[in-house]
C-alpha cells in the first residue's frame, strides 16, 4: 500500500468517496435492495441465473463463512458481479491517527473488556487540547473519565438514564476527576445550551438519531472539535433514511429502513451462544412465514413483531401459536408444528446464502451514510477527516469522523 492510501478520507476527497459509492450503489440497487427472507425466489434471480445457482449450492457452514469475511465473499462473487472487487477497494478506510498516552493510572471500574478496548482505541482518536470536552450519550462517561484523566481536562456527560447518571457521578468521585454528568435527553433542544463554542465534542457509538441530532447540533452551535463513531443507523424517527448533506439530497438514492439495517449487519463480535440463538428465532419466523403464506393463499411475506430471545425457551409450537395470534390468525389444533421447524431451518440455510449479494454491499452503504455525516460537518465550515479507530473483529462499527472548526469560521 503506498503512502496516499494510507491516508485517511479528507475535505476535498470526501466527496469524490461518495460519488464513487454513489455510482456503484444505483448500479446494483437490484442486488441489495432485496432481503432474501421475504422472497422464495429473490426479483434479480432471472437477471442473474449463475449467481444464483452458484449460491444455491453453498452449504450453510461456506455461506456463513463468507458472511463474515468480506474479501472472501468479494472473491466468491466477483466472476458474478463484475464490480465486486471496485466495491471491495473502495471501501478500505485507513486507521485515523492516534495519540499515544500512558494507561497505568487509569482503573477501568466496571468496563467489560471489548468496550474497554473501544474506549481506548477511540480516545487515541480525540484531539488533546485544552478545550472543555462534551460527551454525548455518556451512560457513565467511563470514555470521559478516561479523557479527563489522561488529558487533564474537565468533562461534561450527557446521559438521559438517572440510574447510568448517578452511577457515573460515583466513579468519576471515587477518582477525584473534573466531571459534571447531567441528566438529560439529547433529542430535546434543551441539550443545546451544553454545546458551546469553545468546546470539544464526542460520542462513542451514538446510535441513529442520537447522532444526527449531535450533528444538527454541531452545525449551529459550532463547537471547536467533533469526534465521533456513529452507530445504529437504522434506528432514526421516521420510515426511511434522512441524509443531511446536500450531496447526499441531490444523489438518487433513497434509502428505507431495510437498507439502513443491511448497513449494520454484522455479527462478528457476537457471542457463539446469542449467535446460535439468533439463527433459531429467524428459523422459527421463517417456517411461520411459510405457514402463513399458505393459509393466506398469498405468496407473500408478513411483517410480524420483533420477538426477544427470551422466547425461545417456551419452544416452537407455543412461538408459533403467539405469533399468529398476533396477526390475527390461528393455528389448528393438529397442525404438525416438527414440520413447520423444520423446514423454517431448511429456508434459513437457503436465505443465508441467498442474502450473500446484499451483504457484499454492507460496508458500503455504512460508507454512504459515513460520508453524508461527514460531508455535512464540511459544509457547516470543519475541515473533516474519516477514518477507523479499530479493528472490525473489536466492532464493526469501527468508523470515526473527526472535525475542526476552520480558523476562520
Amino acid at each position: 500500500m503506498n503512502a496516499e492510501a494510507a491516508l485517511p478520507w479528507r475535505d476535498e476527497y470526501l466527496i469524490e468517496h461518495f460519488q464513487r459509492l454513489t455510482v456503484l450503489l444505483q448500479r446494483h440497487q437490484a442486488l441489495w435492495r432485496p432481503q432474501a427472507f421475504q422472497h422464495p425466489r429473490l426479483p434479480w434471480e432471472p437477471q442473474f441465473p449463475e449467481l444464483a445457482q452458484m449460491l444455491r449450492s453453498l452449504d450453510v457452514a461456506h455461506a456463513e463463512q463468507l458472511a463474515e469475511c468480506d474479501l472472501a465473499l468479494t472473491r466468491q462473487l466477483e466472476a458474478f458481479v463484475p464490480d465486486a472487487a471496485a466495491l471491495y477497494a473502495g471501501c478500505q478506510l485507513p486507521a485515523l491517527s492516534a495519540t499515544h498516552v500512558s494507561l497505568d493510572l487509569f482503573e477501568a471500574r466496571a468496563i467489560p473488556g471489548r468496550k474497554w478496548q473501544q474506549i481506548k482505541a477511540f480516545s487515541a482518536r480525540v484531539p488533546s487540547t485544552t478545550a472543555p470536552l462534551v460527551e454525548w450519550c455518556a451512560g457513565k462517561a467511563h470514555l470521559g473519565r478516561l479523557l479527563a484523566r489522561t488529558q487533564q481536562r474537565s468533562v461534561a456527560g450527557l446521559e438521559w438514564n438517572a440510574a447510568l447518571v448517578e452511577a457515573g457521578r460515583a466513579l468519576a468521585q471515587r477518582e477525584k476527576l473534573p466531571i459534571h454528568l447531567y441528566c438529560a435527553d439529547v433529542l430535546q433542544a434543551s441539550s443545546k445550551k451544553f454545546i458551546q463554542r469553545e468546546c470539544d465534542v464526542m460520542a462513542l457509538h451514538a446510535c441513529g438519531e442520537l447522532h444526527m441530532q449531535l450533528l444538527r447540533v454541531c452545525g449551529e452551535q459550532q463547537p471547536q472539535a467533533i469526534t465521533l463513531a456513529p452507530c445504529c443507523y437504522h434506528l432514526v424517527a421516521g420510515t426511511a433514511c434522512e441524509a443531511l448533506s446536500a450531496v447526499a439530497l441531490q444523489a438518487e438514492l433513497p434509502l428505507s429502513l431495510a437498507d439502513l439495517h443491511t448497513a449494520v449487519r454484522d455479527s462478528v463480535t457476537s457471542p457463539q451462544r446469542i449467535q446460535r440463538q439468533r439463527k433459531t428465532l429467524q428459523a422459527w419466523r421463517l417456517g411461520f412465514d411459510i405457514w402463513q403464506r399458505e393459509v393466506r393463499g398469498v405468496d407473500a411475506y408478513m411483517a410480524t413483531p420483533s420477538q426477544p430471545l427470551s422466547v425461545l425457551s417456551a419452544g416452537f409450537a407455543n412461538f408459533f401459536r403467539d405469533l399468529a395470534l398476533s396477526q390475527g390468525m390461528e393455528a389448528p389444533a393438529d397442525l404438525r408444528y416438527d414440520d413447520y421447524e423444520q423446514v423454517g431451518w431448511r429456508r434459513l440455510r437457503e436465505v443465508a446464502a441467498l442474502d450473500l449479494p446484499r451483504i457484499l454491499f454492507r460496508r458500503a452503504l455504512e460508507l454512504w451514510l459515513i460520508l453524508d455525516r461527514a460531508l455535512y460537518l464540511r459544509e457547516h465550515d470543519y475541515r473533516v477527516e474519516v477514518g477507523t479507530f479499530c479493528e472490525r473483529q473489536l466492532t464493526p462499527r469501527n468508523i470515526v469522523i473527526r472535525a475542526r472548526r476552520r480558523a476562520d469560521s
